[in-house]
């Protein structure tokens, strides 16, 4: 894999996926009111499991993300069709120097999704 499409599946996963999971531990240990809505509902129920079960369900939320953020990257880089669009999305990511301006355009057609996966596989991050 690319050195540079490397460092960035990585940054998105440590940006996307673990921060993000991060953000949620901290929502679900807020004192909510479940009445409020379905969200505050869901956060009143985890608040409410067992240990092991709030275990399985950070896994889940964990699993979703993952799943979803590979999704996005098929539809970028064009290995995962967009349904009811005739429209295409294409990435190239651009290296900057320190200055911010480009060095190097790097196109991902095909790679990012597979890049992504590859890096969840290699380093064992599956959540379930």
């Amino acid at each position: 894999m690319n050195q540079e499409l490397e460092e960035f599946v990585q940054a998105v996963y440590r940006t996307v996926v673990k921060e993000g999971m991060a953000d949620y531990k901290d929502i679900y240990e807020e004192e909510v009111d479940p009445s409020v809505n379905a969200y505050t509902a869901c956060i009143a129920f985890y608040q409410q499991s067992s240990e092991a079960d709030q275990k399985r369900m950070r896994q889940m939320i964990e699993q979703t993300i993952i799943d979803t953020v590979s999704h996005v990257f098929g539809i970028i880089d064009g290995s995962s069709g967009l349904s009811g669009s005739e429209l295409e999305a294409k990435l190239a990511l651009v290296l900057v120097d320190e200055a911010g301006d480009p060095v190097e355009t790097m196109e991902t057609d095909g790679e990012l999704q597979e890049s992504f996966l590859g890096y969840i596989e290699e380093h064992d991050l599956h959540a379930l």
